[in-house]
Order: C-alpha cells, then sequence, then structure tokens
C-alpha cells in the first residue's frame, strides 16, 4: 500500500505530533501501523534521537512525540524522516505472543448474545475470533490495555448502550472494529467474550506491559464453556 507522508503539527513547545491519517478515521491499515510502531521503535534506540526523547505515544494512524527540549525540534524531525523513509525498504519483523482464551461460560458472560448480533453461532464466533491475527494499535484506557487491529469484519459489534459495573481481570471484549483484553478489574462497555490467565500488566515488573504498539497477538481456544 501506498503511506503518504504525515501532516505535522506542533501540540505543546514540547510535543509533536505525525498524523498519517484523517483525524477520525476508523480503519487503520495493519501496514501504516506497523510502520508507525516501527518508526517509533527506531527513535528510541537511535543514537541521534533517543536523547532528544522523554516519550512516544503511538496511537491508531500517528504518533505523538514528547521532547526534553523543543528547540530540539526540527533536528529530530530531520533525522524521523530519515528514518521514517529508509525504514519503507526495511522488513517488520513483529513479535507474536500467543494468548490462551477460555471461550463463553462465566468467562465469556456476553458470548451468546454477541454471536446472535453477528448472525452466527457462537461456536462459530469463537472460531472466526480465534483465528485471527491481530495487531497492537496502541495502549490506552488502563495501563496494559492494548487495542487490538484486524478484527474480523463480521465480528464488529458496537459498544454496550449501559456498560457492565465490573469486568473480571483477564477480559477478552469485542468494542466496535476492536478486540481487547482488560488487564485489571474494572467498569466496561465491551462485549465480554472469554478470559485469559495471562497477566498482562506488572507494575513490578521491567516491562509492566506484556503487549506493545506494533506486537502480533493471536488468540488459543483453549476449552469453550457449557
Amino acid at each position: 500500500m501506498s503511506i503518504p507522508d504525515p501532516a505535522i503539527s506542533f501540540v505543546t513547545e514540547h510535543g509533536i505530533l505525525l498524523e498519517f491519517v484523517a483525524a477520525g478515521s476508523s480503519v487503520i491499515e495493519p501496514a501504516l501501523q506497523q510502520r508507525l510502531c516501527q518508526l517509533a521503535t527506531l527513535l528510541r534506540e537511535h543514537s541521534h534521537t533517543g536523547p532528544l526523547l522523554c516519550d512516544i505515544v503511538t496511537a491508531p494512524g500517528s504518533l505523538l512525540l514528547v521532547l526534553h527540549d523543543g528547540r530540539t525540534a526540527r533536528r529530530l524531525l530531520r533525522h524521523a524522516e530519515t528514518l521514517w523513509r529508509a525504514s519503507a525498504q526495511q522488513s517488520i519483523d513483529a513479535r507474536i505472543v500467543t494468548v490462551p482464551v477460555m471461550y463463553g461460560g462465566e468467562c465469556g458472560p456476553d458470548l451468546e448474545q454477541a454471536a446472535s448480533l453477528c448472525g452466527m453461532s457462537s461456536t462459530k464466533f469463537v472460531e472466526r475470533h480465534a483465528a485471527g491475527n491481530y495487531f497492537v494499535q496502541s495502549l490506552g484506557f488502563m495501563p496494559g490495555f492494548a487495542y487490538l487491529g484486524g478484527l474480523d469484519p463480521q465480528l464488529h459489534i458496537k459498544r454496550k448502550d449501559t456498560p457492565s459495573a465490573r469486568v473480571a481481570a483477564g477480559s477478552v471484549a469485542i468494542g466496535g472494529s476492536n478486540t481487547g483484553i482488560y488487564p485489571s478489574e474494572s467498569p466496561g462497555g465491551w462485549h465480554i467474550i472469554g478470559r485469559t490467565s495471562v497477566t498482562l500488566f506488572d507494575a513490578h515488573a521491567q516491562q509492566p506491559c506484556l503487549l506493545q504498539p506494533g506486537d502480533t497477538v493471536r488468540f488459543i481456544a483453549q476449552k469453550e464453556n457449557p
């Protein structure tokens, strides 16, 4: 696919926003998002750009670059442009994270309704969900929550009209065109279709968030509860 150059805006004296799609776009091509995540990694690790940055925030279709000193913005952008163009010739070797999931029953109380809304049996719904290759677009909502793109369009379901007051940690859910996993117990408006025992966030770990932008996620169905 042809990937356009970004629109560049200075959102603060220390923050630069690179937007590769129009604001509000609901569909982000996986190839574009993978390249954005690759650029973020290159900027963090490069000897000329890493020291200039205090943070990089990856979002669907955009990157926010936060500098220690706003006066280095032009220098950073020159290097970023070079890295962006060079990355077009590089293959992307995404990390693959497999997540075992118990679908349905107490672990997935919304599975039956979600399947019905999609016009299929719960068995077929689980097969389609577990067959997907998902990519981490961004982290947000709560620590460790990854917005996963790549959901089969036939499984897209609008969020609940009335959010659940309590969603268990590890709950696998669908909201709109995304799927994701709740790292900890919280309220939530997505449809809960299963649960995993994998720890998504550990504040004491060297890398607290298991999933990182650019990762590929594959769900493995352990067993569908009766």
